[in-house]
């Protein structure tokens, strides 16, 4: 582990939910399993910030904004925003969008599709508006200890006329500096030359834990919808020297494996 290890909102959320998903994400590349993400999402996310481009670049708001937040785009919005944490850990981020307010200070805005208007701002998006306070106050920027998110989500309409999208904008508070905290925690523990236990709600670790048996069978059984996994019955012993050498090679391999799953080697 001699170059740099970079963090982001991403791989912290992956630590707030489970710290061994994190260790083994990070020293190992072992990322957890990942579906395909919809397509319609980056079409939206690239059609909002040309949108906001547009009028970043005539020094106004966009229209829908006027009235729900005070000042214009920040004027030049970097790719990527650092943060060096010490020589070997860095912190960076990429922000849809920032807002220059009228006293002076920057706050972060970050865009969220999503099929209806949430109740309550996700821990996750708390923790990702922190970082990117953070980000942004370490690159000489004054801020405010706060952040917008701006939800769009589909409305009911007459699909021929086109698909009708409503918005809502959200003050979220950000504490920097308590972030700080947390990603020296989330480093504390990648300095431990042991794999962290997982996270008590971790779904991943639940499944895990649930098939690893399994894994070390040449057969599964077949399983019933809403039946507990039937126990594997060792098979009579009819075999010859032959066999039990090679079955003793078997059980060494296995117990390696196991050896290997406990330590995290596998999953």
């Amino acid at each position: 582990m001699g170059n740099k290890i970079y963090l982001s909102p991403s791989t912290l959320n992956i630590y707030r939910e489970c710290p061994k998903c994190f260790y083994l994400h990070i020293h190992y590349g072992i990322q957890r399993p990942r579906g395909p993400m919809p397509s319609i999402t980056i079409g939206l996310d690239s059609i909002i910030k040309k949108y906001f481009e547009f009028y970043r670049n005539i020094g106004q708001l966009p229209p829908f904004l006027e009235d729900k937040i005070e000042g214009k785009l920040i004027t030049i919005l970097e790719k990527t925003y650092y943060y060096d944490i010490n020589n070997k850990y860095c912190i960076f981020g990429k922000l849809d969008e920032a807002i220059a307010l009228n006293d002076g200070t920057f706050v972060p805005l970050d865009h969220k599709t999503r099929a209806s208007a949430p109740d309550k701002v996700h821990e996750a998006y708390q923790l990702q508006m922190s970082v990117y306070t953070l980000l942004l106050r370490q690159n000489n920027k004054k801020v405010s200890n706060f952040a917008y998110l701006v939800y769009y989500y589909p409305e009911e309409s007459k699909i021929h006329n086109g698909i009708s999208f409503g918005f809502k904008v959200e003050k979220v508070e950000t504490d920097p500096d308590e972030v700080i905290k947390y990603i020296n925690e989330a480093i504390e523990c990648l300095e431990s030359p042991k794999i962290p236990p997982g996270g008590k709600n971790c779904e991943y670790c639940k499944w895990v834990n649930q098939i690893k048996e399994y894994y070390f069978f040449d057969e599964v059984p077949r399983i019933e919808k809403n039946k507990k996994l039937p126990k594997i019955e060792k098979k009579e012993n009819t075999e010859t020297k032959k066999d039990i050498a090679e079955n003793k090679e078997k059980e060494e391999d296995k117990k390696k494996l196991e050896e290997n799953f406990e330590k995290g080697f596998l999953f």
